[in-house]
């Protein structure tokens, strides 16, 4: 519930300490400085164009800010908590797993992709620390092939997939996550490959002055700041970060701040959802791309902003969401100020990427049931020195661009009968680069309290993205003739909820054509990208929690195995998966306001990487071990916390060797 300060008094003091920590924050953001990412990254078209899409949003804002003053004037706000997440869709499958911020309290994490790591059979590969980069995949898939949302808008990103964590977000900020299947994705108008998952930020409006800072091992420090107010009619938030380190080997150090503005109105029949946030990142890239080059950087920016509305009557409901992401890289395989580039290098890779799209759904009461169906145009482009096709018209260091747009439209029923919940849904679309294609999904569900059985079927299909279509490197050729890779997917499971104890299991299958990979042969050296591989998929996922008295217990194990057909091809990265995951996490509070939390993870992963002394290993299995504690006094938290703590040595991709024990410390306060 939405509370407003009980004083005048009460009101001064709350804006004053706005004002003093956004002050604050600006000056602390004055004196970072990311190597030079502004000056090699932020080339005056994605300042322009990050200008354009901020000024779009403040424009809208203040448009439907200024309309209906007088009758604001004179109505009176309820006390109700506004909730317009874009993700939020009526007539949509229940996701297959959500992590909730209650949930988050009974673990230790420290980025958004600690996060993601807790969800069920979710791979989280890292290179570095404090998610300065991290692949995310699911169910024995790619990087590539998971779709990444923020508040229900897909922001994956079309030159790679080692972008999609580029957000301009906080751990601190995360409300709630949640784990999609292809079909639930389908049923919300967006293709995924093997799955999604959408991070929700910002959920809970209520007015509040967060506040935290920390710091630990390896010189790592951070800072983080969040408000949330009213202004009329709109719940108001405003959020920024910072953290840095001095890395935990050689070239691992990072620095990244972020910002993110978002702003809701809830009437009786228009809900609007307006945000904007920028992310500035650079950090050390320890032989993270090829263990051969020890002194590599990266410096990036990311820019995103969406205007999402949902309209209804008596028996429809309209969603719209206009949106746009902006991503600029730069790649540099000998860092600056660091090494010294041999004769043959040419220079550094620099990449700028662009997604603008529509989406509209609706739903229309049929019967008993609902039609929807929808329209989404998405167009991706990139400007860059090493991806896409020779223009002359580009400013220095560009020299290449591509881009391609797709329409897709989308239908279905969805029907609730009784104990039965059932929804078919059909979509296609059409890519100017590509061509035509389609995909379905069909979902059912049986409950009696307190189990519920469900199933699903779905085709689904993936574009390749701009580095399968253009990389070229002294042993990798690219492809620029790529298709799409399409997959069938079956998934079948139940779930019993109980008031302390609650489980799950999960069964799925996923058959593959044309996976997109890159192979060599067994004689040579040079990778091929190519629609060439057979791959299918097959595991299961369990979980379980319960909650007794104090105690709080959360486990879960994820068993896959992936099977290609390559025939005499040696693949590059579709065998890299983890067969095994398991989870286990126990938070207790002895006395009030005390908590003690610990945590296991065991993964093994299966296939190999190359030591920097050019030797071949198994990835294996690794059990890390973390623990923390809490302790809470009125507004203020104190929290200490620990990973690895058995020190244990491990890589999560290539030969980037992973830090050892860690602990960080830091402050919470919290106003209300």
């Amino acid at each position: 519930m939405y509370k407003q300060p009980k004083t005048q008094k009460q009101a001064f003091r709350f804006r004053r300490f706005c004002r003093a920590g956004w002050a604050a924050f600006r000056s602390m953001h004055r004196e970072v400085t990311i190597g030079r990412l502004a000056a090699r990254v932020a080339d005056s078209s994605l300042a322009k164009g990050a200008a354009t899409v901020a000024l779009a949003v403040t424009l809208s804002h203040g448009t439907l800010m200024a309309q209906n003053d007088e009758e604001r004037e004179t109505r009176t706000l309820p006390e109700v908590q506004v909730i317009v997440a874009a993700d939020s869709l009526f007539g949509t499958p229940e996701p297959a797993a959500v992590l909730t911020a209650e949930d988050l309290q009974h673990s230790s994490v420290r980025t958004v992709g600690d996060i993601l790591a807790l969800l069920p059979a979710v791979d989280v590969r890292t290179r570095g620390v404090g998610d300065v980069q991290a692949d995310l995949s699911v169910h024995g898939g790619t990087f590539d092939q998971m779709v990444v949302m923020l508040n229900g808008i897909n922001i994956s990103d079309a030159q790679t997939g080692h972008h999609n964590m580029d957000l301009p977000v906080d751990v601190s900020m995360v409300e709630r996550v949640e784990l999609l299947t292809p079909s639930q994705m389908m049923a919300r108008g967006v293709v995924a490959f093997s799955g999604g998952v959408n991070i929700v930020v910002c959920e809970e409006y209520r007015e509040r002055l967060l506040a935290e800072v920390g710091g630990g091992s390896y010189g790592t420090a951070n800072a983080a700041l969040l408000a949330t107010w009213r202004a009329g009619q709109w719940a108001l938030t405003a959020a920024g970060s910072y953290h840095r380190s001095d890395g935990y080997m050689h070239n691992t150090d990072y620095r990244h701040g972020s910002l993110f503005l978002q702003a809701h109105r809830h009437a009786e029949r228009d809900d609007w959802q307006l945000q904007v946030g920028g992310q500035m990142k650079g950090f050390g890239g320890a032989g993270f791309y090829s263990t051969t080059y020890p002194d590599q950087y990266e410096a990036t920016r990311t820019l995103v902003a969406s205007a999402f509305n949902v309209h209804r009557w008596r028996s429809a409901r309209l969603e719209t969401a206009v949106y746009g992401r902006l991503h600029g890289d730069r790649f540099e395989l000998f860092r600056d100020g660091m090494a010294e580039a041999p004769a043959w290098y040419t220079g550094h890779n620099h990449h700028i990427g662009s997604t603008a799209g529509v989406r509209s759904r609706a739903t229309v009461q049929c019967g008993r049931g609902e039609l929807l169906g929808g329209v989404d145009v998405r167009r991706e482009g990139i400007r860059s020195n090493v991806l896409g096709e020779p223009d002359s018209t580009l400013a220095a260091p560009y020299t290449k661009a591509a881009s391609r747009t797709g329409l897709s439209l989308f239908g279905g029923y969805h029907l609730a009968s009784g104990r039965w919940d059932v929804q078919a849904v059909a979509l296609g679309l059409y890519n100017t680069r590509f061509g035509l294609n389609y995909g379905f999904a069909a979902d059912a569900s049986y409950s009696v309290r307190p189990l519920t059985w469900r199933a699903s079927l779905s085709r689904t299909f993936r574009m390749p993205s701009f580095t399968d279509l253009y990389y070229q490197s002294v042993n990798q050729r690219a492809n620029a003739a790529l298709g799409a890779e399409s997959s069938l997917n079956a998934e079948a499971g139940a779930t019993v909820r109980g008031r302390t104890v609650s489980a799950g299991l999960t069964a799925y299958y996923r058959s593959g054509s044309d996976i997109i990979d890159w192979v060599r042969k067994p004689e040579e050296e040079v990778w091929y990208s190519m629609n060439h591989t057979k791959v299918d998929a097959v595991g299961v996922d369990v979980t379980s929690a319960a909650m007794v008295g104090v105690v709080t217990l959360n486990a879960a194990y994820s068993w896959c195995r992936v099977m290609q057909d390559a025939g005499e091809w040696i693949s590059g990265s579709a065998l890299e998966y983890l067969r095994h995951k398991g989870t286990l996490l126990l938070s207790v509070e002895p006395v009030k306001g005390l908590v003690l939390k610990a945590d296991a993870t065991y993964r093994y992963r299966e296939g190999r990487y190359t030591d920097t002394d050019g030797s071949v290993h198994a990835y294996g299995g690794v059990l890390l071990v973390g623990a923390g504690a809490e302790y809470t006094w009125r507004s203020v938290m104190l929290y200490v916390r620990g990973y690895n703590l058995a020190n244990r040595q491990y890589r999560d991709h290539g030969g980037v060797p992973q830090p050892g024990a860690t602990v960080l410390a830091g402050l919470r306060v919290s106003i209300e």
